[in-house]
């Protein structure tokens, strides 16, 4: 079952952060109860925290930018597991919310000769977890450079989308619950500018398709790139074409909350960089090769072809186009293996590792791992290449 994910909400978070920083500095200058201190040794106070935190996460900030492009070089273009952390921004609108305050507090207090003493230290408070906060954003932003994390992330969240969208099978065998999507219903055509379908959001178009009485069938997946006239679905019934529109979530770049093959994309790139010439690194060759296997392991028990989405009465009215096992084997292994047919040390891990998937998977999906082990096995031959022991061999 899909787990559904709404959009982003980086601009509402940011206006009501700012405007309760706002608020909150407007008020706590008229309690009058407690103890005092001297305005202006409080204005300076709001004035030092105010301009000094906003200096410094404008510094941070731009430091941060020039990371996350050394680690966009590095790895691959595609990669935006730094960007898309919702706390990098939160970060920022908890700095704007405190310099609201402090600008509010300061013209608040104006004409006054004391004010309470819970003014500056609510400030200094503020201050320190703005600090604290701008330290856990650097902290991820080295460890954005850091390879092992960055493939390990990557195996987490593609184990995190696979796992919400796939069910496991039943004991007695593979879920069939993904019956045959119809065709001949009415086309939608994608009518705005080129752009990648991000994630769907389903919860109003169920409600619609329920209403109405009709199927909606998509023929575009989460990830793909739409142009103007491609067919996004095809509609059985009268719902509404804008219903179908309105449920894209469309953008720039693809995102993992409903991408299952994005961990297989950007680990192949990963790998294809480390094995270039240029770069010349079996080692991560070698790290790459696991965590996408890893992933296959993973959904090598699940039941891939649950892509029909019922409404509350059971009756099917989404069917969404999801990958195949193919199209996992394609993504993760097809271009690795390619350019590591002259790296001994990899192709040994592929074969050990493809041998260990082939006894764990299917027998329905046993020949696409199977055609994959044979191509090592040509590489090796073609090449007459002496095949060298991984240093982390895999347990029995």
């Amino acid at each position: 079952m899909i787990r559904f994910r709404a959009r982003r909400i980086r601009r509402a978070e940011l206006v009501l952060i700012t405007a309760s920083g706002i608020v909150l500095g407007s008020l706590l200058p008229r309690i009058q109860a407690g103890a005092t201190v001297p305005t202006a040794r409080a204005g300076q106070v709001l004035a030092a925290v105010g301009l000094g935190i906003l200096g410094l996460v404008t510094v941070i900030y731009s430091l941060l930018f020039l990371v996350v492009q050394s680690s966009n070089t590095t790895f691959s273009p595609r990669l935006s597991l730094f960007q898309d952390d919702p706390w990098i921004w939160r970060t920022y609108a908890f700095a704007v919310g405190l310099f609201g305050f402090s600008m509010s507090a300061f013209l608040e207090m104006e004409g006054a000769a004391r004010v309470t003493v819970a003014l500056p230290i609510f400030a200094f408070a503020a201050a320190l977890a703005v600090i604290g906060l701008i330290w856990n954003v650097q902290s991820k932003a080295f460890a954005s450079l850091q390879m092992n994390w960055i493939l390990d992330t990557l195996h987490r969240s593609g184990r995190e989308v696979i796992e919400a969208i796939y069910p496991e099978h039943s004991v007695d065998g593979f879920s069939q619950s993904g019956s045959d999507a119809p065709r001949g219903g009415r086309p939608v055509l994608w009518t705005r500018p080129q752009t990648t379908l991000r994630q769907l959001e389903l919860r109003q178009l169920l409600r619609a398709a329920e209403h109405s009485g009709s199927v909606v069938v998509f023929r575009v997946r989460v990830g793909e790139t739409m142009w103007p006239g491609a067919t996004v679905a095809e509609v059985s019934g009268s719902l509404d074409d804008d219903a179908v529109m309105a449920a894209c979530v469309t953008g720039v770049n693809r995102t993992f909350g409903q991408d299952p093959l994005l961990a297989f994309r950007l680990l192949a790139d990963i790998g294809l960089r480390a094995l270039s010439p240029a770069v010349n690194d079996p080692g991560t060759g070698v790290q790459v090769m696991d965590s996408v296997v890893g992933l296959l392991l993973v959904l090598a028990p699940r039941d891939l072809t649950a892509g029909a989405i019922n409404s509350p009465s059971g009756v099917t009215r989404i069917h969404l186009d999801l990958p195949t096992w193919a199209d996992f084997v394609d993504e993760g292994l097809d271009e690795l293996l390619v350019a590591s047919r002259n790296s001994p040390l990899v192709l040994a891990r592929a074969m050990a590792t493809l041998t260990r998937l082939a006894r764990q998977v299917p027998p329905d999906r046993l020949p696409d791992v199977s055609s994959r082990l044979e191509q090592v096995h040509e590489y090796v031959r073609a090449g007459s290449l002496e095949l060298k022991k991984p240093d982390d061999p895999l347990p029995d």
